[in-house]
């Protein structure tokens, strides 16, 4: 990193003659950068560059361009940030319904980790509060409609099997 460095004080001629290169070479990189940027991200891009102790201001793609887009930028219309605003509303709500779905998942999770403890008598009913019981009746709601399902499902293999006799 150091070997980029260049003292902005030198008087050495040749010194200015290197760090001129580089600062052409690092300018270019940043202009394709830029350009690269503008086209896959369909964004404006300008670079304004003052380099010290020198009137000359590199812009890029042009001075009147580079300006063109400060100015739209310090213009920004209102309805721009509403929309921004509008998107930042809508990833919030995709956000927080992936939350509740995650908090759903735990709770389930938790419910059906407190019934295998309580089958396996690790925990005592007496032991468990309201809110437990209400989940472990949605559990087990749950656990009733999937047996029944698979019930269905093994009644109409053993069908098939049986040629239609029940």
């Amino acid at each position: 990193m150091s070997e980029n460095r260049v003292c902005l004080t030198s008087s050495d001629p040749g010194e200015e003659i290197k760090r001129k290169k580089i600062l052409d070479k690092k300018l270019a990189s940043l202009c394709k950068k830029a350009h690269d940027l503008s086209v896959l991200c369909d964004v404006k891009v300008g670079i304004v560059c003052s380099i010290p102790e020198n009137p000359e201001v590199f812009s890029w793609p042009s001075s009147i361009e580079a300006q063109n887009t400060v100015t739209d930028h310090v213009a920004f219309p209102k309805h721009k940030i509403t929309m921004h605003n509008d998107f930042l509303r809508l990833k919030i709500k995709e956000r927080e319904e992936e939350i509740r779905k995650l908090e759903e998942t735990v709770d389930k999770m938790e419910m059906e980790n407190l019934f295998n403890e309580i089958l396996k008598g690790n925990k005592r009913l007496d032991e468990v509060n309201v809110a437990e019981i209400k989940g472990l009746l949605k559990l087990i709601a749950v656990k009733r409609a999937q047996f029944e399902q698979r019930k269905i499902q093994v009644n109409q293999i053993a069908a098939n099997n049986n040629g239609g006799d029940p």
